[in-house]
């Protein structure tokens, strides 16, 4: 191959690569990027076997999950659907949790998320859903005279009504066509999706870490930072606390953002918390900080699982502690 064509060769690994190339400075492990490493879909048979879709995409999201924190792989470097897969249903899980606020808190300035959940919402062909979430980016990130200008002729009468409205739009089609069977059919479309018993995965999750040639240092790396938070994070220590209440391992603590209490848990107390969301090795959990009382506050932190009426764990905290986990956002 010549100079000239070596350097002219598009690398591998398409838009998601070159985002990681152009991210990931090489200072540490973490923070190398090696190119794309396996391109397969591994999902337990019971996700097959479900009948409801949604567990087809948790599966996808589990696996992706354990790509990122078990076998310590960077997105772009396993297969690409699977991040988008996984971005997509962040988007649907965030706005269930806490409606477009919540999510744009959370995602707002990480754009490998926004690009990977648009480019799977269009690959999917959930038109009405992308729709919504282009609408977002747009009026979030446009000046003011020009978010009044995008609302306008998407049939607002300004930015705010337009941001005002996503959460009911979103809503409305969840109900006319729920993302959830477009999700599974567009991920049983590849065929390099395969589905193993369920007690066989993990021996893939560990064959796909033994091929990782940086496992070793990002792991030792991702110990030490867990140690560092462990020491001075009073967020991480809360959510570690909480994890170990309700029987689960932390997997890692996402960033938090302030909403309505009972759009994360119904049954919960009527105010404004500062919601979290939590992973863990047994999926996602949402942590949620709130101010209870009048003259003699207390100050709380609960977990949260997804369609249960009590929290798994809850404990209290001092005032330093809550300033530190919620200030200057509550």
């Amino acid at each position: 191959m010549s100079e000239t064509a070596e350097d002219t060769r598009i690398a591998p690994g398409g838009w998601l690569a070159e985002h990681q190339r152009a991210h990931c400075n090489g200072a540490t492990a973490l923070a190398t990027y090696q190119g794309p490493l396996s391109d397969e879909i591994v999902l337990p048979q019971s996700a097959a076997d479900a009948a409801d879709p949604e567990h087809f995409a948790q599966a996808c999201i589990a696996f992706c999950d354990a790509l990122l924190n078990k076998a310590l792989l960077l997105h772009g470097e396993f297969a690409s659907e699977v991040t988008l897969s996984f971005y997509a249903q962040d988007y649907l899980d965030l706005v269930q949790q806490g409606g477009h606020d919540l999510y744009w808190a959370q995602r707002g300035d990480d754009a490998l998320a926004l690009r990977a959940c648009a480019a799977a919402l269009k690959s999917m062909l959930a038109d009405p859903q992308r729709q919504l979430f282009m609408l977002m980016q747009r009026v979030h990130k446009a000046s003011p005279r020009e978010a009044k200008r995008i609302a306008a002729d998407a049939g607002y009468r300004d930015a705010a009504a337009a941001l005002r409205a996503l959460d009911a739009r979103f809503a409305e089609w969840e109900r006319k066509e729920p993302l959830a069977p477009r999700h599974k059919a567009w991920l049983r479309s590849f065929r390099k999706l395969r589905f193993v018993p369920d007690a066989e995965l993990a021996q893939h999750i560990n064959r796909l870490a033994s091929s990782n040639p940086l496992y070793q240092r990002r792991r030792a790396e991702a110990e030490q930072i867990r140690t560092l938070r462990e020491q001075g994070d009073p967020l991480f220590q809360a959510a570690q606390t909480l994890c170990t209440m309700a029987g689960l391992k932390l997997v890692s603590v996402g960033r938090g953002a302030t909403g309505p209490m009972r759009k994360t848990w119904p049954e919960g107390p009527d105010r404004k918390a500062f919601a979290v969301r939590i992973e863990t090795d047994r999926g996602p959990r949402t942590a949620l900080f709130y101010v209870e009382g009048g003259l003699f506050k207390r100050r709380l932190a609960v977990l949260i699982e997804p369609g249960e009426s009590l929290p798994l764990g809850s404990l209290s905290l001092t005032r330093a502690e809550f300033a530190s986990v919620c200030a200057p956002r509550l």
